[in-house]
């Protein structure tokens, strides 16, 4: 009688499954096969289904591992230096900087994963990496609501404002993954500057004539 896995080797052996259809996207880029990644795993694509359920199990649990990746960056770039009382001090634009690059950290990282998985986004929104970027416009919500409301302003923006900066985030990485036109600190920069002094100061400032 074959010999039941434990629940710690079924989960060993589901995460080795992932790391080898990790290791096939990073080699053959986002359209890797099931396959391909059966392959590399060294058993036949129906095991693959047998772990997973199917292909968009494995998507599931792909999408799953990186946005957990996601979080422990975020969570570190959110958490703000500790002043010299040991007290926390959040600086808002450290924090801005500090989380949209934890987020295209990841993206540089592995941007054939990346793309593999918001190709399958565009595809099913129910995808995992759509909860990861709201779990990272909730983060910055909060930093947010907490900054508007210590300086007496109207603390409703902080989602709003969280969401509309996580998708023009998502989507300048998805412009820049492919392109590569500049450094990610450049885009870094840009983001920042946009979104901290805003297009008003583009305008040149008018000065009284002699």
């Amino acid at each position: 009688m074959a010999r039941r896995h434990s629940t710690q080797e079924r989960e060993d052996r589901r995460e080795a499954f992932l790391d080898a259809a990790v290791a096939v996207v990073r080699r053959e880029g986002h359209g890797a096969s099931m396959e391909a990644m059966a392959r590399e795993a060294g058993v036949t694509k129906p095991i693959l289904y047998r772990v997973f359920g199917d292909r968009d199990g494995l998507l599931h649990a792909l999408g799953a591992r990186f946005a957990a990746e996601l979080s422990v960056e975020l969570d570190r770039s959110l958490s703000g230096p500790a002043d010299p009382g040991g007290d926390t001090f959040v600086d808002p634009r450290e924090v801005l900087r500090s989380s949209i690059d934890a987020y295209l950290g990841l993206v540089d990282r592995d941007p054939e994963l990346y793309r593999f998985l918001t190709a399958r986004l565009a595809a099913d929104p129910s995808q995992p990496i759509a909860s990861m970027a709201d779990q990272f416009a909730r983060s910055i919500a909060v930093v947010l609501g907490e900054q508007l409301r210590s300086i007496g302003a109207d603390s409703g923006a902080a989602e709003p404002w969280a969401y509309a900066l996580v998708g023009m985030v998502h989507l300048s990485g998805d412009w820049w993954v492919t392109r590569r036109l500049i450094s990610r600190e450049a885009l870094v920069n840009y983001l920042v500057q946009l979104v901290w002094d805003g297009l008003a100061a583009l305008v040149p400032v008018e000065t009284d004539a002699p």
